[in-house]
């Protein structure tokens, strides 16, 4: 759905290049957005919805997509992909064994697509929700 960071690691032009009819000129400074990457809506049908299922084929197994590039590419990519995506498992699916998510009926939940950049790093908006304990 989205990015913890907006851009990915500065990056600096080691020779011109020509990308749709802009010249981005040698020693350039980069600052890929991975916000608008993962949320471009000519390769991600409707962007802006929460559907986990356009990474599931028919066979309900997982389908890996090259523009999903939240810890990056190549050989700058991440180094704590792997243990940061096996902590959040363990992490999220321990609290869902635990106990049910619900809505605080008191609150109105914010929508997560109104975040925009205030720093380098996206901030969960604030909002209240009930842990129910599962029996």
């Amino acid at each position: 759905m989205s990015s913890l960071a907006f851009v990915a690691v500065p990056h600096c032009a080691l020779e011109d290049v020509n990308i749709g009819g802009f010249t981005i000129p040698k020693g350039a400074n980069i600052m890929p957005s991975l916000y608008h990457v993962l949320r471009d809506p000519s390769h991600f049908k409707d962007p802006d919805v929460f559907n986990p299922e356009r990474f599931i084929n028919s066979e309900g197994k997982f389908i890996n997509n090259e523009r999903v590039i939240a810890f990056g590419v190549g050989k700058r990519s991440c180094l704590g992909q792997s243990l940061a995506e096996k902590e959040f498992f363990i992490f999220f699916t321990g609290i869902l064994q635990q106990f049910k998510l619900l809505k605080d009926p008191a609150t109105i939940l914010p929508s997560y697509n109104d975040i925009y950049p205030e720093a380098i790093l996206r901030v969960a908006p604030n909002y209240q929700i009930i842990l129910k304990k599962r029996f």
